[in-house]
């Protein structure tokens, strides 16, 4: 699939011509792995948690975060079983903060992914059964593979990052305050939400593409994650019709690129991530 050369003279309001699917390749790679994962998540016994699990992991969905995960990592010629394992554990964490926003108690979100919520399909009690389960699997995915001394700690580090992803100070934090915030002071708190509930995933992608990485996470593509998380909140405000100045989109995937400028053509698979968002709010 040919890639778009992307250069800092490129005006976002009018983007150039585009992929109709620029993520494929590396979505379906993603999609492999997690189906790979539900069936090994499979028990003998009549629980239907597993189903549940299934379900809601499995359903048509961006996979934004985890692509994230393998193009920080290709760039960095960084990639691995340890990078793939901690992308899709990224994803897993994800869906199953999904299931606890669409509870009837939280967001009452009957449809997700194209298909009924997980409360809906399978009742409450076995949704919020499926959602501990996957946080305990994403927390353990990324540390049952056969790894070097060196390797462990690093999986170790990314495995205490993502569960500090879950605490107050992340996206409990920003739940919560999401539920507090009503009309002019949730417009005015709009960034605080976003930095606790969108970004922390988008920057725990960040280093799970960087966990084979022998130098940690770099400072301009740390800064990265948190900037394209923002980016990816807003455009998704602004096709809700939350926010009407395209403009706030547009400085934001400035930010996104400016982070990226010392990499030059090697950020061209980040770019691209910038460009898909821009389109997206485009159409």
């Amino acid at each position: 699939m040919p890639k778009a050369v992307l250069q800092s003279a490129i005006t976002w309001n009018a983007p150039p011509a585009f992929p109709s699917d620029p993520l494929l390749d590396d979505r379906l790679t993603v999609e492999a792995f997690l189906s790979r994962l539900m069936q090994s998540a499979r028990t003998p016994t009549p629980c239907p948690v597993p189903a549940a699990m299934e379900h809601s992991l499995l359903g048509d969905a961006q996979r934004i975060r985890p692509i994230l995960a393998l193009r920080v990592a290709r760039l960095l010629d960084a990639q691995s079983e340890h990078n793939l394992r901690a992308a899709a554990a990224v994803e897993v964490l994800h869906s199953a903060s999904l299931i606890v926003d669409d509870l009837p108690c939280m967001d009452n979100d009957l449809m997700r992914r194209g298909r009924p919520s997980l409360h809906i399909q399978f009742g409450e009690p076995t949704a919020l059964l499926a959602a501990f389960s996957m946080v305990a699997l994403a927390a353990r995915m990324v540390v049952e593979i056969p790894a070097t001394d060196r390797e462990h700690a690093r999986l170790r580090r990314f495995q205490l990052a993502l569960l500090r992803t879950l605490d107050c100070a992340s996206l409990v934090g920003g739940q919560s305050l999401d539920l507090a915030l009503e009309g002019d002071r949730r417009n005015e708190m709009r960034e605080t939400v976003n930095d606790l509930k969108t970004v922390p995933l988008f920057q725990l992608a960040v280093e799970a593409g960087c966990v084979s990485h022998p130098f940690g996470v770099p400072d301009d593509l740390a800064d990265f994650g948190r900037h394209f998380g923002l980016a990816f909140q807003l455009t998704d405000d602004y096709l809700d019709g939350e926010i009407l100045n395209r403009d706030i989109l547009d400085a934001q995937y400035a930010q996104c690129r400016s982070c990226l400028q010392a990499y030059g053509e090697h950020a061209d698979s980040l770019f691209e991530l910038v460009q898909y968002l821009a389109h997206r709010a485009a159409k």
